[in-house]
């Protein structure tokens, strides 16, 4: 068995007829391998090792290094490694993250560093030890754009793993695009010509579960006999979205399948010969569910054969201005008119918003702008301290007060003020026009309805939701 853990980013994608493809070089990415330990608090000795992972470190279970600190965050800081060194990031903690007793926000960490969150110091090393990371010679996988080292990085892995039968895991946060992500696989598998078959385990209870992947025999309650997904995706790829929610007592009768190649839905039944491909997909991580005892570990080693973890677009900025073009060209050939290209500031505004709905965000946003440029460029520019023509708003576009007083401030802190001014500013709107309903505004920003909420709790703002 091959095993390989990446930490990537991919955003769903629809087929133009671009050209974005070109040679890229180095072929490797070249940067040090790094430890971060624990030196003092409660956890003093725990420790991570950095090879080019995002590795993110709070109280919660899901963190890849777990503080029991009281006073560290669910989600306090992340360190992602690339070419040069790691970046530090603070996840909007409560406490912060310091150095040297300064506070910082975000940061390139290329040398021996101490870092002190809440009661905990923790010590980051780099070693003399290098990690290089074979790079695709492509910016586009499929139907997928990206031509960051991260996006070059997974480009790498998949033109490999594509034409195996391997099975795969997919792990990002809503909105990535891991189903397209599988989609690209299986048209660059030896399976292309069959079915690719998606079960969706989100919202499902455990007796649709079992018949959507296992199909059932005819019954008093289902007269009806069906094949389940396993049967209709015959020869072809099966892509099981939200793997993490399929139900305990499920799980050995779907690694039995897997290791016997064969369907038995119940002791009266037939066998059934299965010849599938499974892609899955999981906002968690699977490792957390197995030491958890919500997820088996033998059927979690039969599934991550290639384990892919799909990173948010806020880790990838440089493939904004992509993206932006790539469905700026996608919406002129829908709509058959004349698309006006947004600058090249305001594309830098929006490589600095932190994209919690991720690609999906980014699509719904730059059809807003289009649409309804008195809302969407209005609000941004406004947010950001912008004119609408890209210029500096010095005195016109904001006050003379709020510029003097983002000036006294840090830069990062500043950035933060106004990025906070615009979220406030655009959910607001949205509220607005959903007369106040959650649901219904996180529709129309393109945004999960959790993700909505917390940033409401946040900016404190109230909504109602939908009975």
């Amino acid at each position: 068995m091959i095993f390989l853990s990446l930490c990537i980013r991919l955003g769903p994608m629809s087929s133009t007829p671009e050209t974005f493809t070109e040679v890229l070089h180095p072929d490797l990415a070249r940067f040090p391998r790094a430890r971060l330990s624990v030196v003092k608090g409660p956890d003093k000795g725990v420790e991570v090792v950095l090879e080019g992972q995002t590795v993110v470190i709070g109280s919660d279970e899901s963190c890849q290094l777990k503080l029991t600190d009281g006073s560290v965050s669910r989600r306090h800081f992340e360190l992602s490694g690339g070419p040069g060194g790691y970046r530090l990031r603070d996840l909007r903690s409560t406490n912060g993250v310091f150095i040297e007793g300064v506070q910082v926000l975000d940061a390139k960490l290329t040398d021996k560093t101490r870092l002190a969150v809440g009661r905990s110091e923790l010590r980051f090393e780099p070693e003399r030890h290098e990690i290089q990371w074979p790079l695709s010679p492509h910016e586009r996988f499929g139907e997928i754009l990206g031509k960051s080292t991260t996006m070059r990085r997974a480009f790498a892995l998949l033109e490999r793993a594509a034409p195996t039968d391997s099975s795969i895991v997919l792990e990002g946060e809503t909105g990535t695009g891991k189903e397209a992500l599988a989609r690209a696989i299986h048209e660059k598998s030896k399976r292309h010509e069959n079915d690719f078959v998606v079960v969706d385990l989100t919202a499902s209870n455990e007796q649709l579960i079992e018949s959507d992947l296992f199909g059932h025999e005819a019954s008093v309650n289902r007269p009806v006999a069906r094949p389940g997904a396993l049967e209709e995706a015959e020869g072809g790829t099966l892509y099981i979205n939200e793997v993490s929610e399929l139900p305990l007592s499920l799980q050995p009768k779907l690694l039995r399948v897997l290791e016997s190649k064969e369907l038995k839905r119940n002791a009266q039944s037939p066998s059934v010969k299965v010849d599938v491909r499974l892609i899955c997909s999981t906002q968690k991580d699977l490792e957390t569910e197995v030491k958890a005892g919500r997820f088996r570990e033998d059927l979690y080693f039969k599934l991550s054969v290639f384990r892919v973890r799909v990173p948010p677009l806020r880790e990838r900025p440089e493939d904004i201005s992509m993206l932006v073009r790539h469905f700026e060209a996608k919406a002129a050939i829908e709509s058959k008119t004349r698309v006006t290209p947004l600058g090249e500031e305001m594309i830098e505004m929006l490589a600095r918003h932190d994209w919690p709905g991720n690609v999906r965000e980014l699509r719904a946003v730059l059809e807003r702008l289009a649409a309804f440029p008195d809302l969407g460029a209005g609000a941004i520019a406004k947010a950001l301290g912008k004119n609408m023509d890209g210029e500096e708003a010095s005195g016109k576009g904001m006050s003379q007060e709020m510029t003097k007083q983002l000036l006294a401030l840090p830069y990062h802190d500043a950035k933060d003020r106004v990025l906070e001014s615009f979220e406030k500013t655009y959910l607001v709107e949205h509220l607005k026009a959903a007369n106040g309903v959650v649901t219904r505004a996180a529709q129309r920003a393109g945004l999960p309805r959790q993700s909505v909420h917390r940033m409401l709790r946040r900016l404190g703002i109230s909504g109602v939701d939908e009975a």
